[in-house]
């Protein structure tokens, strides 16, 4: 190397001229040199650095101000002779704002025991860091927001294939449950006939006009298919089937109220209690012989809403009540009026949930019921139906003591999330 006098002035403009930091230390890490970059990065000039302890001076004090032992800064790994690279730690700058710098450091030997430092500000490169980890949280909640509109999604076009299917079936039972109660009524009539002719035949029977041996026959015969029962049995038999079609007659109203068939997406005033009422025909098999169903219905005005929509919330809630139940148990359904909003309140004393699950209950994809059981979906799409209808739904419950889900819907139409 030559030592000529120009060397350290060849020196001095080389170090210059990098845009990373460059302090040179002594063996008690006081600084004994700075180039022109480590001062515009510490805002110090040469005087102010110079003959300065690093650590006292530069770093005293972590980022959030605590003091910084000497011990816990990585030079303290030079005074063992070791080097290191690339650490990314905290200068403090001459404005007292911290400066994020990566360091590198390499103990000297000669001319003289020290270090030499080599830094560079990464504020930039941590705020694009930032800046992508942003990025990269806002497009996962991006992605939570786009899985649960595609559960909302799916519900929906479920719902909808099952309006459609409760609409056609509605349709197909209603062909053959008309011919099946004008086939009754016609047999009815002529069973009538046939007994009115039987009652005609045992008249002349009494009255003797049937030779004797004709009527021994006739009585076995009588005798041998029980023809007393079969005379009773007959017409409860007939009275029972049209019972029955009436009762398919029903469920298949219910079915067509329910799908709202060719009104899915037009906004109307709805009767709540007529709603309700088509939910629970609709749902009577899960209540048949477990649940007891008690109604108080108060006096509320039609509500402006999507019917097919308040439908499918109530069977939401009326399914889960049903299925809080065990072997047996009770679902108290009331209706009232408070000032502009009707109010529907639901209650069963199934199994309840617990105090852990309740803030997540209207989240998509929860659900408390066992694998296989539920979707999650139920109660996600019912808070976002009901709020775009500009109601509310809570839930009180308590494990071991049922449920309570308070429906609000305002009675008069405003502005409505179509």
């Amino acid at each position: 190397m030559n030592n000529s006098p120009q060397t350290p002035v060849f020196t001095d403009l080389l170090l210059d001229t990098l845009s990373e930091g460059v302090l040179v230390l002594d063996a008690c890490h006081t600084i004994t040199y700075s180039n022109r970059a480590a001062r515009y990065l510490l805002g110090y000039s040469n005087a102010e650095l110079v003959g300065q302890s690093l650590h006292a001076h530069l770093q005293s004090r972590h980022r959030d101000g605590t003091p910084y032992p000497v011990n816990e800064s990585p030079f303290s790994w030079l005074h063992r002779g070791g080097a290191f690279c690339f650490i990314e730690d905290v200068f403090w700058h001459k404005n007292g704002s911290p400066l994020d710098v990566e360091i590198t450091a390499n103990p000297l030997s000669e001319p003289a025991p020290g270090a030499i430092v080599v830094f560079r500000d990464i504020a930039e490169r941590k705020n694009s860091q930032a800046k992508l980890l942003k990025a990269f949280q806002d497009l996962d909640a991006l992605n939570l927001r786009l899985d649960k509109a595609h559960g909302q999604l799916l519900q929906n076009e479920k719902l909808a294939s099952v309006g459609q299917l409760a609409a056609g079936m509605a349709h197909e039972i209603n062909n053959p449950i008309g011919f099946v109660s004008s086939n009754l009524n016609s047999l009815e009539k002529h069973v009538q006939a046939l007994l009115r002719l039987v009652d005609h035949y045992e008249r002349l029977e009494q009255d003797g006009y049937i030779p004797v041996a004709k009527c021994e026959a006739l009585t076995l015969l009588k005798q041998s298919i029980d023809f007393r029962y079969l005379r009773d049995d007959v017409q409860d038999l007939l009275c029972e089937s049209r019972q029955g079609v009436e009762r398919v007659r029903k469920i298949v109203k219910s079915l067509k109220d329910f799908s709202r068939e060719g009104n899915e997406y037009q906004w109307s005033e709805i009767d709540l209690h007529h709603c309700l009422e088509s939910t629970l025909d609709v749902l009577s098999r899960e209540f048949n012989g477990r649940c007891e169903l008690l109604r108080d219905y108060g006096e509320i005005p039609h509500v402006f809403c999507l019917a097919s929509e308040i439908n499918q919330v109530l069977m939401s809630v009326l399914l889960n009540a049903a299925q809080a139940i065990g072997e047996r148990g009770t679902i108290s359904i009331s209706t009232h009026r408070e000032q502009d909003n009707a109010i529907i309140e639901i209650t069963d004393t199934g199994c309840g949930i617990v105090p852990e699950a309740m803030p997540h209950i209207f989240d998509p994809f929860f659900t408390t019921k066992t694998i296989g059981a539920g979707t999650g979906l139920g109660l996600s799409v019912a808070y976002g139906t009901i709020q775009r209808h500009g109601g509310n739904i809570e839930i009180d419950s308590s494990p071991g003591k049922g449920s309570t889900v308070r429906i609000s819907l305002p009675i008069k139409p405003g502005e409505v999330a179509k």
